[in-house]
């Protein structure tokens, strides 16, 4: 009696291995897709909450946050636009947060899904230094330019850094205002801008190509 001998033979093996290969990429594009707009949709949200924020603080108060008080008073050089530093920006989130919390309380803005962290440099923390090297050589980012001081903090909600019982508690003033980028959603900074003609104030987003123009180590958004 003879058995028939049946099986799979490699190059079968191959194409089954190839098929779920690219079901699985194209699985991976979507999911990371979804987690991109996700972010960028919050990270829009807590931007004009921001914006908002300033504002009312503005109309309650008949005056800005102090560091761009100075500004207004201090821009001899006529600027049309002046860019607060990181600190400047976490200052006047600061005050508004402050206005809006504690028994009290007079609130301009509702800062419980804020983004906050410590300790975090003047651009937001990216993963760039795992890369650095590599990066450099291929011409990517030039050698003069920021590199990520290897916190890699990530943040965490305002409601969960200001809980008393946390493990995470963040004192307010020590707070750094930001939002999850694209980067494996790591802390990203908000640009906070002065127009001294207008008075006004302008609440962005950190532009992707700002620091890096390849996608792979950008830490900013795209289409915003």
């Amino acid at each position: 009696m003879r058995f028939s001998k049946s099986g799979f033979t490699i190059v079968e093996m191959l194409v089954v291995v190839a098929i779920i290969a690219i079901l699985a990429g194209a699985i991976t594009m979507g999911v990371n897709g979804m987690f991109y707009k996700s972010r960028l949709g919050r990270a829009k949200s807590m931007r004009a909450m921001l914006q908002s924020g300033l504002e009312t603080f503005y109309a309650r108060t008949g005056e800005w946050p102090s560091p761009i008080n100075d500004i207004a008073e201090n821009n001899k050089d006529g600027k049309d636009v002046v860019q607060l530093s990181a600190a400047k920006a976490d200052q006047c989130f600061y005050e508004i947060v402050k206005m809006s919390v504690g028994p009290n309380a007079k609130p301009v803005i509702d800062p419980a899904g804020l983004f906050v962290s410590q300790n975090i440099d003047d651009y937001g923390c990216t993963d760039i230094h795992r890369a650095w090297d590599k990066a450099v050589k291929l011409k990517i980012v030039s050698s003069g330019s920021h590199r990520c001081n290897g916190k890699c903090k990530r943040g965490i909600d305002f409601s969960e850094a200001s809980k008393k019982t946390s493990k995470n508690r963040i004192m307010l003033k020590s707070m750094n205002f930001g939002y999850q980028g694209p980067n494996h959603g790591r802390f990203c900074r908000f640009r906070l801008y002065y127009y001294p003609k207008s008075d006004t104030v302008k609440v962005e987003l950190q532009p992707a190509n700002q620091y890096y123009t390849s996608s792979k180590y950008r830490n900013g958004f795209t289409d915003d």
